[in-house]
């Protein structure tokens, strides 16, 4: 498990106008908690990974075969005529269904809620640091605040170039997913060339919800295909700047700890 661990500086914001201090200290809570979130959902991220169900074994295909064999034949002796071909499929619909539920029941999880955990958590963190982003901006934009925040500011932006872009199709898969832009009156996308481990086209191609190793991805409202690196990398860079934005301001009473048991 990674737990990105911060000191911060003090207890208060120094400061003589009590709103100013009282704002900003709710904005950078804000931030602390966008981050943990950022923290908590890589480590899900990761550990979705082992829960993802693997191909079944030959030993494992033919018991389920044998009992599916079992549940028909339980089944079929409630008609006068199971070999009919009127009843065969509601024969096979009535075995699937019990069959499936005996495994739900036994604690195996379908396969589209293993597969899709990753993608889910994955989002997570992709809009964790959308919102830590966000708050950032509102921070950098705040009266006397420090000139450092809108420097860092910038170099989160530099940091995950495609995290906006990426966001917004997460959020607009409805409009990209019949190939359209961003906007009230979207335009159709001008798909660019892509090249990576998935996908290698000249003409460009439209993938979403996308993941590529850790990398989470789709194609953005510019017709470019973007990414977002879910990695203990990602989360280091974001640690580095969060730490130098508490760093910028001065505080007062005891130090703490983060985060807490």
């Amino acid at each position: 498990m990674y737990i990105f661990e911060i000191i911060k500086p003090g207890t208060w914001l120094v400061s003589e106008d009590r709103d100013w201090s009282w704002e900003v200290e709710g904005l950078l809570r804000n931030i602390e908690s966008q981050f943990y979130e950022a923290n908590l959902t890589l480590n899900m991220f990761l550990g979705s990974f082992d829960s993802e169900r693997d191909f079944p074994t030959s030993e494992q295909w033919q018991a389920d075969a044998q009992r599916r064999s079992a549940i028909q034949k339980e089944i079929e002796v409630q008609y006068a005529n199971p070999y009919d071909h009127s009843v065969r499929d509601e024969i096979h619909l009535e075995t699937e269904i019990r069959f499936k539920r005996e495994k739900w029941q036994s604690g195996e999880l379908p396969r589209e809620f293993s597969h899709n955990q990753s993608f889910i958590y994955a989002r997570a963190f992709l809009y964790a640091l959308d919102s830590f982003d966000k708050f950032l901006k509102v921070l950098k934009n705040y009266p006397q605040a420090p000139l450092v925040i809108k420097k860092l500011h910038d170099e989160l932006g530099e940091k995950f170039p495609d995290l906006r872009g990426v966001r917004n199709t997460a959020q607009h898969m409805e409009d990209r997913s019949r190939g359209l832009g961003a906007g009230r009156n979207p335009k159709p996308l001008d798909l660019k060339p892509i090249d990576n481990q998935l996908v290698k086209s000249e003409a460009g191609a439209l993938v979403l919800n996308c993941l590529n190793g850790t990398k989470y991805g789709s194609t953005m409202a510019d017709g470019h295909y973007g990414e977002v690196d879910v990695s203990p990398e990602s989360m280091e860079n974001l640690h580095s700047i969060f730490v130098r934005i508490l760093e910028a301001f001065e505080w007062k009473g005891p130090k703490v700890h983060l985060p807490s048991v």
